[in-house]
């Protein structure tokens, strides 16, 4: 049976709200390729302030630096530099990582499979859908970071204590495999330092809910696939088969 979900503080529910900003952060960042409006903006601050936790570690470190040495040149080429490396990143899988939970929990690293139909589950137990599964699937990097986000800032005990368990049931189970590949294969130092600090905030909110409800990290071995060879061919969409 479960323990009673737990009664907030106000101060509690200021954490979580800042908690689910930089959530709904990180998810914009991994959304789309950025415009010169956007790294504008994003440059008119040092990285640090973009967050209200005050996350801390190497990692976060690393990636805050990263994303300021990104936007230290904002020249036309850079960006079409940024727009190039989010393009493999994350649509055309030329660097041998996708954003998706079932590629990477998955055998045959196959996506739309069954762990995106138990993220689509916990979405419509909370009233929430996708958009359009077909062009990007529920189980997407942005999709969980919306989702728990979302949960957050529902501030009831329940859906605190249910993010904690879908980030231990499913997104944490692969962040750091695709973010850890972004980190170590992206040609942007944007985009490697976006992946560090996506990470390290992960985490750093885990933490958080553990102290809020109690419940401690569970963590579980995932079968890994065989691993992809770099030789490997980049799938490019209308070419080969996809799912």
């Amino acid at each position: 049976m479960d323990s009673p979900a737990p009664l907030l503080t106000q101060e509690q529910r200021q954490v979580l709200a800042a908690a689910a900003d930089d959530l709904a952060a990180l998810a914009r960042l991994h959304d789309s390729e950025p415009d010169m409006e956007m790294l504008q903006n994003l440059s008119t601050a040092p990285s640090r302030d973009w967050f209200a936790l005050q996350v801390k570690g190497d990692g976060m470190e690393q990636g805050l630096r990263l994303l300021d040495d990104g936007l230290s040149d904002l020249s036309p080429n850079c960006v079409d530099a940024l727009w190039v490396d989010y393009a493999d990143l994350y649509l055309t899988f030329g660097k041998r990582v996708a954003p998706n939970e079932s590629y990477w929990l998955t055998d045959d690293h196959i996506e739309r499979q069954s762990p995106m139909f138990e993220v689509r589950n916990w979405y419509a137990h909370y009233g929430l859908t996708a958009p359009d599964w077909r062009k990007r699937a529920d189980d997407h990097l942005v999709h969980e970071l919306e989702f728990v986000s979302a949960l957050l800032r529902n501030a009831g005990g329940t859906a605190v204590r249910d993010a904690g368990r879908f980030l231990d049931q499913h997104l944490l189970l692969w962040s750091k495999d695709f973010l850890g590949g972004v980190a170590q294969r992206a040609n942007t130092a944007f985009y490697s330092g976006l992946a560090l600090v996506t990470e390290a905030v992960l985490l750093s909110v885990r933490a958080v809910l553990e102290g809020i409800t109690g419940e401690p990290r569970q963590e579980r071995a995932v079968v890994k696939a065989e691993s992809i060879t770099e030789t490997d061919r980049p799938f490019v969409p209308g070419v080969e088969p996809s799912w």
